[in-house]
Protein backbone atom coordinates (compact mmCIF):
# COMPACT_ATOMS: atom_id res chain seq x y z
CA UNK A 1 0.00 0.00 0.00
CA UNK A 2 1.50 3.25 -0.97
CA UNK A 3 2.08 6.45 2.09
CA UNK A 4 0.41 9.16 1.55
CA UNK A 5 4.17 11.14 0.87
CA UNK A 6 4.16 8.50 -2.39
CA UNK A 7 0.87 9.50 -3.49
CA UNK A 8 1.13 12.80 -2.63
CA UNK A 9 4.59 12.90 -4.69
CA UNK A 10 3.64 10.48 -7.93
CA UNK A 11 0.40 12.74 -8.51
CA UNK A 12 0.74 14.07 -12.49
CA UNK A 13 -3.02 16.09 -12.32
CA UNK A 14 -2.55 18.98 -14.72
CA UNK A 15 1.51 18.32 -15.50
CA UNK A 16 2.24 18.36 -11.35
CA UNK A 17 4.07 16.29 -9.14
CA UNK A 18 1.86 16.65 -6.46
CA UNK A 19 -1.97 17.32 -5.34
CA UNK A 20 -2.37 20.98 -3.75
CA UNK A 21 -4.65 21.26 -0.87
CA UNK A 22 -6.31 24.80 -0.62
CA UNK A 23 -5.44 26.53 2.85
CA UNK A 24 -5.75 29.90 4.39
CA UNK A 25 -3.38 31.39 6.14
CA UNK A 26 -1.05 34.07 6.37
CA UNK A 27 2.57 33.64 5.96
CA UNK A 28 6.12 35.46 5.48
CA UNK A 29 7.73 35.50 2.68
CA UNK A 30 11.79 36.98 2.41
CA UNK A 31 13.27 36.97 -0.78
CA UNK A 32 17.21 36.76 -0.80
CA UNK A 33 18.59 40.00 0.40
CA UNK A 34 15.58 42.11 1.46
CA UNK A 35 13.08 42.59 3.87
CA UNK A 36 10.29 39.74 4.85
CA UNK A 37 6.85 40.83 4.50
CA UNK A 38 3.46 39.13 4.23
CA UNK A 39 1.88 36.88 2.01
CA UNK A 40 -1.82 35.21 1.08
CA UNK A 41 -1.31 31.42 1.23
CA UNK A 42 -4.01 30.10 -1.31
CA UNK A 43 -2.45 26.22 -1.60
CA UNK A 44 0.40 23.84 -0.49
CA UNK A 45 1.38 20.70 -1.56
CA UNK A 46 4.73 18.66 -0.76
CA UNK A 47 6.45 20.06 -3.28
CA UNK A 48 5.73 23.43 -3.01
CA UNK A 49 3.26 26.86 -2.49
CA UNK A 50 0.88 28.90 -4.41
CA UNK A 51 0.38 32.65 -2.72
CA UNK A 52 -1.14 36.20 -3.22
CA UNK A 53 1.10 39.18 -2.88
CA UNK A 54 1.24 42.91 -4.29
CA UNK A 55 4.93 42.40 -4.06
CA UNK A 56 7.03 42.13 -7.57
CA UNK A 57 8.51 39.04 -7.64
CA UNK A 58 10.56 37.11 -10.39
CA UNK A 59 10.85 33.82 -11.94
CA UNK A 60 13.80 32.56 -10.20
CA UNK A 61 13.94 34.34 -7.09
CA UNK A 62 14.83 32.50 -4.53
CA UNK A 63 12.79 32.82 -1.45
CA UNK A 64 12.26 31.68 2.57
CA UNK A 65 8.21 31.20 3.21
CA UNK A 66 7.48 30.82 6.76
CA UNK A 67 4.59 29.25 7.91
CA UNK A 68 3.51 30.33 11.39
CA UNK A 69 5.34 28.33 14.06
CA UNK A 70 7.96 26.65 11.24
CA UNK A 71 11.09 27.50 10.12
CA UNK A 72 11.73 29.18 6.98
CA UNK A 73 11.03 26.71 4.00
CA UNK A 74 13.27 27.90 0.90
CA UNK A 75 11.85 27.52 -2.46
CA UNK A 76 12.22 29.51 -6.02
CA UNK A 77 9.67 31.37 -7.82
CA UNK A 78 8.29 29.19 -10.79
CA UNK A 79 5.67 30.68 -12.18
CA UNK A 80 3.52 34.36 -11.66
CA UNK A 81 -0.10 35.01 -12.90
CA UNK A 82 -0.55 38.84 -11.76
CA UNK A 83 -0.29 38.96 -8.15
CA UNK A 84 -0.33 35.34 -7.59
CA UNK A 85 2.76 33.32 -7.65
CA UNK A 86 3.60 29.55 -7.40
CA UNK A 87 6.72 28.47 -5.99
CA UNK A 88 8.70 25.44 -5.91
CA UNK A 89 10.18 23.86 -2.40
CA UNK A 90 13.94 23.17 -2.61
CA UNK A 91 13.54 20.48 -0.60
CA UNK A 92 9.97 18.70 -0.50
CA UNK A 93 8.26 18.68 2.44
CA UNK A 94 7.48 15.63 4.85
CA UNK A 95 3.63 14.30 4.59
CA UNK A 96 3.14 14.74 8.18
CA UNK A 97 4.66 18.21 8.14
CA UNK A 98 1.69 18.74 5.40
CA UNK A 99 -0.88 17.30 7.34
CA UNK A 100 0.09 19.32 9.99
CA UNK A 101 -0.21 22.98 7.53
CA UNK A 102 -3.34 21.44 6.23
CA UNK A 103 -4.51 20.82 9.59
CA UNK A 104 -4.38 23.98 10.15
CA UNK A 105 -5.37 26.33 7.63
CA UNK A 106 -7.59 23.82 5.73
CA UNK A 107 -9.74 26.21 3.35
CA UNK A 108 -13.27 26.68 4.86
CA UNK A 109 -15.71 26.46 1.64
Amino acid sequence: MASNADIRTHWDHDGRRAERLGVQMQAALRPSGAKKFSVDVIDISVVGVGFGTAANLHIGDRVWLTVPGMAGLESHVVWRNGHRYGCEFINPLYAAVLDHIVELYRKKD
